[in-house]
């Protein structure tokens, strides 16, 4: 049975919603709806076909949101706070510094190396920040 609790689009266009108004920014809205149904659906494929734990996906997750860029405007902002969620939802909460995490966000968008490296490396550090609860 796979209790993994994953992000509805509603859910994802709230978070994005508050976060820009935390961050005092108006949000602009969705730039590409589908481009944001990509990302969210990262997840579940990485569970089903890669058989990837809850850091895994949390990793995929932030990547596509920030890489696909379906909002106007707040896109790695909105990354961390809907990974966190996952994370958080899903009993393993991210400890770090969320302009920490920005700034791994910000190593993948601009890797010298491929996409698949940068994903990893991202989720090595991701790992050292993830706390697992008992459940």
């Amino acid at each position: 049975m796979n209790d993994t609790i994953y992000l509805e689009i509603a859910e994802v266009i709230e978070l994005h919603l508050r976060v820009m108004e935390r961050t005092g920014v108006p949000s602009q809205g969705i730039r590409a709806q589908n481009e944001l149904e990509s990302a969210l659906a990262r997840p579940q494929t990485a569970a089903y076909y890669e058989g990837a734990d809850i850091v895994r996906q949390a990793t995929v997750l932030a990547i596509g949101i920030s890489q696909n860029q379906p909002f106007v405007d707040g896109n790695k902002r909105t990354a961390y706070a809907v990974a966190e969620t996952f994370l958080r939802a899903n009993g393993h909460p991210y400890e770090g510094d969320s302009i920490a995490f920005a700034k791994q966000l910000e190593a993948v968008a601009e890797r010298t190396g491929s996409l698949d490296d940068a994903t990893d490396n991202f989720e090595k550090w991701l790992r050292v920040h993830t706390v697992e609860l008992m459940r």
